[in-house]
Parts: structure tokens; C-alpha cells; sequence
């Protein structure tokens, strides 16, 4: 289950439960509210019956009226106030009723307040008197009776021992009350479920909205995951998933960056395998050459020397430049530079590659301005090797290679086939190759000028390319700016 959905869920159940509480308080406090004001009303209907029925008795009796006589004046007077409801109780007799029953039965009042006649106030009622009530079914019929004891002058109760002298009643139908409560309650309820199913509707949208962004994050973690380094969360919330995404575009900061650097320390491991199997062709070749030379050709003893000493020569700088390779490309380590002399170095150079350039019958011209250039004489020496060695490739026979020499550095030029101007900014790049049908014949496989790159660049110089379709290329090695 989605996360979304587990918070809305729980979101919900507690919306659920708060709801039917709040719900069923409302309902019960509702009820009671409405049968309170049954009751209420009820008992001051009763109440007012009783003080207009005794104010009019005391209004019209006489203190020597006979028995019958009493009795007639007290049913009279009930009589004028009395409605439907009402039930009068006089000496334990019901002497005015339109029920069926006897209230008395449901409720009995004890004659505990009777009071007796007071002259001064002329006031037949306690004023701590309160109706009693009786709440049941009757009949079948759901029934509120409220009623209470009459005081009545002392010599209505002479010769009479009952509970009460007088009782009125009130009985009312409370029947429909409840129907109209049970109808609240139904109404409440499908209010309230209303409310829940749009609560937990809101909740649901809000939720998967706020949650929206954990989502987009998901999204960018994936694409990270397929190799899509660069991706970030495209969240700017200020709160915690706000900083949760923050935090996760600095963790795919530091594993791009991570992941850069394993990258470069890999391309710069294979550039250098590469690159020692591609430097070792020049030098080796002229080993071979001279170690035949030694083998199957007669030579006077000052040329057998020569050939040895070429040999010594070639073997030395293969392992010197093999390890400043080794520091350079792959412990990015910057090269020690001190005063060379650069006629000496063009000599080397042209030692190094008079083989390669005779078999492909291209020569050398070599134009040096400067005496002295702040380098390292090995790695330069491979940057000029591998320039003439490209050169010669795209020259026919015949042609020549020049190498000029001047206080910003070195330029090596041919009048070979050209290179396109779509292709001059990729050449440099490992394994990139302009003709791979050409390289393939003559041996290359795109190391070169990815080689001489790396090399300028740890002089902190840079290099240039001019080129012209069938005219021939000028490389630039800039060594000052």
C-alpha cells in the first residue's frame, strides 16, 4: 500500500472516531435538550393550572359551604382552566378526566406538602413545592404525566385522612417528541456521514497532494539509479520533505561528483594503458630496426656503436617516459620542468622518428628560433613524435613535415589531406579517429593527440589546430601565453 494511502487511512479513522463522538454527544445532549423542554413545558402548564384553579377557589369559597357544595365549586373551577390533558383528584376521587386510566396509579403523590391556610399571604401553594412526573408507556401509547398536591384550605381536609386532598395532572402524548427525535437523530447521522465521506474525500487529495513531492523524489532516484547522475528533486518546500529533497540533491551532488572522478580515474587508467601500448610503437620500432641492423647487415665497428648506443638511448627514454606517463595520466601528477635544449631535443626527435618517416618516404624539416624552452624534455619529445607520426600518416610520399621551434613553443605542419572542420574539435578526444579506415592500414588506434593534449596541458600550455581540406594542418603547441 502506497504511503499516501496509509496516512489517509489512518487520517481517516481518526476522523472517523472524533466524528462519531462528537456525533453521538450531539445527539444524546439534543435528545435530552428536547425532553427537558417536553418536561419543562409540561410542568409549567401544570403549575399554571394549579395557581388559577386555587386562585379561583379561594376567590369564590365560602367558609360554611356544605360538602356537595365544596365539591361542585372545586370541579367548577378545575373546569374553567382544564383542557383535555388535565386531571383533577378531589378526596381520592377522579372528579374530572377524559382518560381511560388513572394517573394515580403511574403516579402517586404523598400528601407530605399540604399546608395549611395562611391568612396573612392568602396563599395555598409552597413555593418549594415542584410537580412530580412519570415518564412510561400507557396503553401503548408513550405518556408524560406531571403532577403534584393541592393545598387547599384546612377545612376542605376536615374529617378526611387520605395521602392528598387534591391532585392535579398533567398527561400528555410524548409519542411524537420521540418520533421527531429519532427523525433528528436520522437527519444527524446523514449529516455527519456526509461530512465524513467529503472529510475523508479532502483528506484522500490533500494527502496525496502534500505527499506529491516523496513522489518526485522517487522519480529522480530512479533516473539517478539508471545513470542519470545529473538529476535533481525540483522540490522547494520549507518543510521537512523540503529539506529531506535538499538533502538528497547534496547526497546526488557528492555521488555525482564521486562518480566523476571514479569516471576520470578510469578514463585516465585506460588512456594510459593505451597510451604506453601506443608510445611504445616508435621507440620500438627503431629498436627492432637497429637490433636487425646488429643481426643481419655487416657494420664497421663505429656503426655497430651508433646502433648501440640509438638502442640505449631509445631503451631509456621508453622507460622514462613510461613512468612520467604513469604520474601524469593516472596520479595526475604535474611534470618537473627545467631548461631544455631545444636543438638537442629536435635532434632526438628526428632520431626517433627517421625510421618510421623513410618507410613512408616523408621528410623532415626542423626550423628552430630558440635555444632554451622551460619543459620536460621526455614528454615533449613523445608530443613532437606522436605530431610528426600523424602528420607523416596524412601525407603522400614525398611530401615533407615541418617542425618550427620558436619562444612560444612548436608548430608541426604537413600539406597532407586536411582534416574536416566538423572533426578538428573531436580529434582529441581517446579513441576518436578522423579516417578509421587510414588509421587501421597504418596502425593507429586514436591515442595521439589524445596523448599530446594531456601533455600541453600538464606544461599549462594549450594547443591549437589549423586545417584546411587538402592543403594540409598546422598543430600548435602554445607553451606561453
Amino acid at each position: 500500500m502506497k504511503l499516501w494511502k496509509k496516512v489517509s487511512l489512518l487520517c481517516g479513522t481518526v476522523l472517523i472516531l472524533v466524528a462519531g463522538i462528537c456525533l453521538t454527544l450531539l445527539i444524546v445532549r439534543s435528545g435530552e435538550k428536547v425532553l427537558g423542554l417536553t418536561y419543562s413545558y409540561a410542568e409549567q402548564k401544570q403549575q399554571a393550572l394549579v395557581t388559577s384553579f386555587q386562585n379561583m377557589l379561594r376567590y369564590y369559597h365560602e367558609e360554611h359551604d356544605s360538602e356537595v357544595a365544596t365539591r361542585s365549586l372545586v370541579k367548577y373551577c378545575f373546569s374553567q382552566y382544564a383542557d383535555d390533558e388535565a386531571v383533577l383528584i378531589y378526596r381520592d376521587e377522579t372528579i374530572s378526566s377524559n382518560l381511560t386510566f388513572d394517573p394515580s396509579d403511574y403516579l402517586s403523590i404523598d400528601n407530605t406538602n399540604d399546608l395549611p391556610y395562611n391568612d396573612t399571604d392568602d396563599v395555598w401553594i409552597d413555593e418549594d413545592e415542584k410537580p412530580q412526573h412519570f415518564v412510561g408507556t400507557v396503553n401503548g401509547k408513550r405518556l408524560l404525566i406531571v403532577g403534584s398536591s393541592v393545598d387547599l384550605p384546612s377545612e376542605f381536609s376536615h374529617s378526611y385522612s387520605g395521602n392528598s386532598l387534591c391532585r392535579i395532572y398533567i398527561v400528555q402524548e410524548i409519542s411524537p417528541v420521540y418520533t421527531q427525535i429519532r427523525l433528528m437523530t436520522g437527519q444527524f447521522l446523514a449529516i455527519g456521514a456526509a461530512c465524513i465521506i467529503i472529510g475523508l474525500i479532502c483528506i484522500a487529495l490533500l494527502v496525496r497532494r502534500a505527499l506529491r513531492p516523496l513522489q518526485t523524489l522517487q522519480n529522480a532516484a530512479s533516473r539517478i539509479a539508471a545513470g542519470s547522475y545529473g538529476e535533481r528533486a525540483s522540490v522547494s518546500s520549507n518543510d521537512e520533505i523540503g529539506a529531506l529533497a535538499r538533502d538528497f540533491n547534496a547526497m546526488a551532488a557528492s555521488v555525482e561528483q564521486r562518480i566523476d572522478e571514479l569516471t576520470e580515474t578510469t578514463e585516465r587508467q585506460r588512456l594510459f594503458i593505451g597510451g604506453v601500448t601506443h608510445e611504445f610503437k616508435t621507440p620500438l620500432t627503431a629498436l627492432l630496426l637497429n637490433a636487425d641492423s646488429l643481426q643481419n647487415t655487416y657494420m664497421e665497428e663505429d656503426e655497430q656503436i651508433a646502433a648501440l648506443s640509438r638502442i640505449r638511448h631509445q631503451a631509456h627514454w621508453l622507460e622514462r617516459l613510461v613512468q612520467k606517463l604513469l604520474k601524469l595520466i593516472t596520479l595526475n601528477e604535474k611534470p618537473k620542468k627545467e631548461p631544455v635544449s631545444v636543438p638537442l631535443l629536435l635532434e632526438r626527435v628526428r632520431e626517433s622518428t627517421s625510421d618510421t618517416l623513410a618507410a613512408r618516404g616523408v621528410s623532415l624539416e626542423t626550423d628552430c628560433r630558440v635555444a632554451q624552452l622551460e619543459l620536460d624534455a621526455d614528454l615533449m619529445q613523445s608530443v613532437l613524435i606522436n605530431l610528426i607520426d600523424n602528420s607523416s600518416k596524412a601525407s603522400k610520399e614525398g611530401q615533407t613535415v615541418t617542425v618550427t621551434a620558436d619562444a612560444e613553443g612548436f608548430a608541426v605542419s604537413d600539406s597532407g589531406c586536411g582534416i574536416p572542420q566538423a572533426e578538428i574539435d573531436r580529434i582529441t578526444e581517446p579513441f576518436y579517429m578522423v579516417d578509421r579506415s587510414r588509421s587501421k592500414k597504418l596502425g593507429g588506434v586514436g591515442l595521439g593527440l589524445a596523448l599530446v593534449k594531456e601533455i600541453v596541458k600538464a606544461h599549462s600550455g594549450h594547443l591549437t589546430i589549423e586545417s584546411t581540406v587538402g592543403k594540409g594542418t598546422i598543430v600548435r603547441v602554445i607553451l606561453k601565453r
